[in-house]
């Protein structure tokens, strides 16, 4: 009886365990990170061109906060990574770099994040100065994500957007009329309870308020009338009217003013 027993639990167990190695092997978890290109800002250039694809840029730095924000919402977002991994060859260039100085000044990068989309023949076709969240950059992205800006074959250069871009299809229409629109269309709020024109000072509030809220807080910079605006932004709410709420406390139990982002 000890015998039979053993031996059918062996044969129970054994394709439970077949089974389950297999399962894990065959299992292709998808791809939740940008494939950033490894290399120079030319060979990111030249590869676009050869691969038939656009060429994306953001201009960057450690001590960015805005583009660390980025990095941790923006380019995790499913539908970006998609778009870029598929359709453009994106590249993150550090303008504390020796390569990222020069760039700096040949493309006039006056603040960050920076954001530079080339077309696979090299011309610049957007150039975007301000923190994207997730939904404004997949509509960025759609909108120039079309067959006339994917042509691989000879390289062409500029430094600036053309005015001649062709958006008299209805298609491209639709996508550049969500781009522009985006940022009313939000899946989640913010509280703004700072606007400095001097980043220093946004970091002083910002380290104050960590020390009396646990929500998370960030710096989210805005270019306006040439001058660089640096917002300050505390919580994640899901529906206007839990911002709202937030917000009432905010000035209730800590006079704090603030407006819904």
């Amino acid at each position: 009886m000890y015998t039979f027993i053993k031996i059918s639990l062996i044969t129970l167990v054994t394709p439970l365990l077949l089974t389950t190695n297999t399962d894990k092997n065959t299992t292709n978890a998808p791809n939740t990170s940008v494939n950033f290109h490894i290399g120079s800002f030319d060979s990111g250039k030249v590869r676009a061109n050869k691969e038939g694809k656009l060429f994306f840029v953001e201009f960057y730095a450690d001590w960015c906060t805005p583009c660390k924000w980025m990095d941790k919402t923006t380019f995790k977002d499913g539908n970006v990574v998609s778009l870029l991994n598929d359709n453009y060859v994106p590249l993150k260039m550090d303008i504390e770099s020796s390569e990222g100085r020069g760039l700096k000044g040949e493309y006039s990068v006056r603040m960050l994040p920076t954001i530079l989309i080339f077309n696979s023949q090299g011309r610049m076709i957007e150039r975007v100065e301000k923190t994207l969240s997730s939904e404004a950059m997949v509509s960025l992205l759609s909108f120039h994500n079309n067959d006339e800006n994917k042509e691989a074959g000879v390289m062409q250069t500029n430094s600036s957007p053309s005015s001649s871009q062709n958006a008299d299809t209805p298609d491209l229409n639709h996508l550049y009329n969500r781009y522009k629109v985006a940022e009313r269309f939000k899946t989640n709020y913010k509280l703004q309870v700072g606007n400095h024109m001097d980043y220093a000072k946004a970091f002083k509030q910002v380290k104050g308020l960590k020390d009396q809220f646990i929500e998370p807080i960030v710096v989210m910079n805005d270019y306006v009338d040439n001058k660089t605006h640096y917002k300050v932004l505390m919580g994640e709410f899901k529906t206007m009217q839990e911002a709202e709420s937030f917000r009432v406390i905010l000035k209730r139990d800590f006079d704090l003013d603030a407006i819904v982002y």
